[in-house]
This record gives structure tokens, sequence and C-alpha cells, in this order.
């Protein structure tokens, strides 16, 4: 259900420690939650250091995969 224009958001972590503006906000094209500034700078700091984040670009595998799993590959180049 979308919240009317006059509703004033609520980070969806509210606590004591948010901080800022609350806006929708969506990682990676994902779902849209509302977040206060200060959540918004941790789910992001989260996102950059996941591993999917990490390897996006690079062409060696992280240690973790194993093309045997789904037979999918880690680049293009077979």
């Amino acid at each position: 259900m979308m919240k009317s224009v006059e509703e004033e958001l609520t980070c969806m972590q509210e606590s004591d420690e948010c901080k800022g503006d609350v806006s929708y906000f969506a990682v990676s094209g994902g779902n849209a939650f509302p977040r206060c500034a200060h959540h918004i700078d941790l789910r992001m700091d989260a996102y950059e250091s996941s591993d999917l984040e990490r390897y996006a670009d690079s062409d060696v595998a992280p240690s973790w995969f194993d093309p045997a799993d789904a037979g999918e590959r880690w680049d293009d180049d077979y």
C-alpha cells in the first residue's frame, strides 16, 4: 500500500540510531523500502562490501564459486 504524500515516512529500521531524512531506497534495482539517511549509508556499506559487488566485474571467480553446482560459468568465454 502506497503512503499518501501527506503521511510521514518512517524508517523500516526505526531505532534510536535513525538520523536524517527518510526516503524510499532500493539497492541494485530491488524493492524500495523507507530508510533514514543513516540506515541508507549502512545498507550501502554492506552492499559494497558484499561478495556479489566485490566480484561483479572480476575475471577471477571467488574461492567459493563452483561451476559444478548449477552448471554455470564465471565468465562468458567458453
